[in-house]
């Protein structure tokens, strides 16, 4: 007999959407029928909803092991659960970060024990650490930090940022990059500083759109000169858009990733949400964004990733230049997402590409970005009439807060199930590791 029967919904199946029944063994999927003959276990009724392939978000900071008074593998799953997100891939710069091959096994461990959502890490690059990337196993990203941000992760010369894209090639990852001058960045800082800027916009401007492009444009001449394949992230300009363009239109490996957070909001936002919206790279002009979401649609933004980054109500209470960067998203992505699509900006081909299809293929997950027969039992599942609005006390991070609060959305995500277990449903959520 086989385990879990979903039946009575659509699927979005071969880029497009099929009124089928879905039934699962184990962790796989074993049969898609339009018949409901099938026996099972246990039976789940679709009636109304749309079944996705399990969005994966590539890009969260679970902050555990170090950091855990923000957020930590427990909450941070479960907030992904409750967003339908059911594989993360997280970042290494927690306390102490994931630079060596026995951290990263301590981390996987950790996260084995506590999260409700499937997995990857990502491997965090030091400039001296290179005997270490070459010695780990099972990372599926080399995180380069090629500005500063949350810890200290930073690369700063041509020859420690070439040696671990070299590094990434020889691992066959992508080496995923946070790219900006840092240089221009520490400058206009300085000058903001100087000047008595104490306003939440003088972030915005001191990290400004031309450190991104040359940033961007950086680590795209270095990665052509090591060989390795490039995932840059959270890009959020015209200028690092042009960059990947026409690294792509010349045949480099180069994938980039927006997040929702830049998609959605801009620099006007800062005025109402304060350091509440302070992030790495910041928010932009209404003209980035606008050229960020078209970028998504035409196929050259190939991921959404979350950049999920909690830190404390308080903590984000401080001033401009003491408040942390980062906002928590990983329970918004694919409401935001969906909205957007019903909106009719994004079609649900490229949604389900940039949230599944394309970060299975960037990072080798096999098995997942898909619903085919021998795949990952992992489904988004949605209401896409269902209208409601996001609110702080809704988000299970530990944080408790999002920039999106009061905001009204339609689509909701309904049931999430990884490899094959119900883990969220309908408000709610059944924590068992």
């Amino acid at each position: 007999m086989l385990d879990l029967a979903l039946l009575n919904g659509s699927a979005f199946i071969n880029g497009e959407v099929k009124k089928v029944n879905i039934f699962t063994k184990g962790p796989r999927i074993a049969k898609i029928s339009r018949s409901s003959s099938e026996q099972a276990e246990k039976t789940l009724d679709c009636t109304g909803l749309l079944i996705l392939p399990g969005v994966i978000d590539s890009h969260v900071h679970f902050r555990e092991p170090g950091l855990t008074h923000k957020e930590d593998w427990e909450t941070g799953s479960a907030s992904a659960a409750a967003g339908g997100v059911c594989t993360v891939i997280d970042m290494p710069n927690t306390m102490p970060p994931t630079t060596t091959a026995e951290l990263l096994e301590e981390k996987r461990k950790l996260a084995e024990k506590k999260s409700v959502v499937d997995f990857r890490l990502h491997f965090g690059a030091t400039g001296k650490n290179t005997e270490e990337i070459l010695k780990a196993e099972g990372f599926v990203g080399l995180k380069v930090f090629m500005a500063s941000s949350t810890g200290n992760l930073l690369l700063e010369n041509d020859d420690d940022i070439l040696a671990a894209f070299k590094a990434a090639a020889h691992k066959r990852v992508p080496a995923v990059v946070h790219a900006e001058d840092e240089m221009l960045v520490r400058k206009c800082v300085h000058e903001a500083k100087s000047a008595g800027r104490n306003d939440a916009l003088a972030h915005c401007e001191a990290r400004s759109p031309a450190a991104a492009t040359r940033g961007a444009e950086r680590a795209i001449k270095l990665s052509a000169s090591a060989g390795n394949r490039l995932h840059l992230l959270h890009v959020s300009t015209e200028g690092e858009l042009a960059a990947v363009r026409a690294a792509k239109e010349s045949g480099l490996p180069v994938t980039c990733e927006a997040t929702p957070t830049h998609l959605f909001l801009n620099m006007h936002d800062v005025n109402r949400l304060g350091c509440f919206a302070k992030l790495n790279p910041p928010l932009r002009s209404e003209r980035d964004r606008a050229a960020l979401l078209r970028a998504l649609e035409s196929g050259l933004i190939d991921t959404v990733g979350s950049d999920h980054a909690p830190h404390t109500k308080e903590e984000k209470q401080e001033s401009v230049w003491k408040a942390p960067s980062g906002v928590p998203g990983v329970q918004t992505l694919l409401p935001l997402l969906l909205n957007e699509h019903l909106n009719g900006n994004i079609s649900l081909r490229r949604l389900v590409e940039v949230t599944s299809g394309a970060p299975a293929r960037i990072f080798g997950l096999s098995g997942k970005g898909d619903i085919a027969v021998g795949y990952n039992a992992d489904f988004s599942i949605v209401d896409l009439k269902r209208e409601w609005v996001i609110k702080d006390d809704m988000v299970l991070s530990k944080c408790g807060w999002t920039p999106f609060h009061g905001k009204k959305v339609k689509g909701r995500v309904e049931k999430t199930i990884v490899s094959g277990e119900l883990v969220f449903e309908a408000g709610s959520l059944f924590i068992s590791p």
